[in-house]
């Protein structure tokens, strides 16, 4: 067992930020975060995510979306950087 003490502020702060794989930061450092969005379509509840720099902004992403979203083409694999 470890006699080191926890710091308990931090342990907090780890606990309530999002887990790395919802993490992503532009060219310039700055994060942006994964937030979920849904629709509702023939009667049923679909969802679809977006990046976004704060649910501000992941606000008015879905605004835009609502105002000129266009499907572009489906993807058929990634390919690994």
């Amino acid at each position: 067992m470890s006699s080191d003490p926890i710091d308990l502020d931090r342990e907090r702060n780890r606990r309530a930020s999002p887990d790395p794989e919802h993490v992503r930061y532009d060219d310039f450092g700055r994060p942006l975060y994964e937030f979920t969005c849904s629709y509702s379509r023939d009667g049923k509840r679909w969802g679809t995510t977006v990046w976004a720099y704060s649910m501000a902004d992941a606000e008015s992403r879905a605004r835009a979306m609502r105002s000129n979203l266009t499907v572009e083409g489906q993807l058929f694999s990634t390919i690994p950087l």
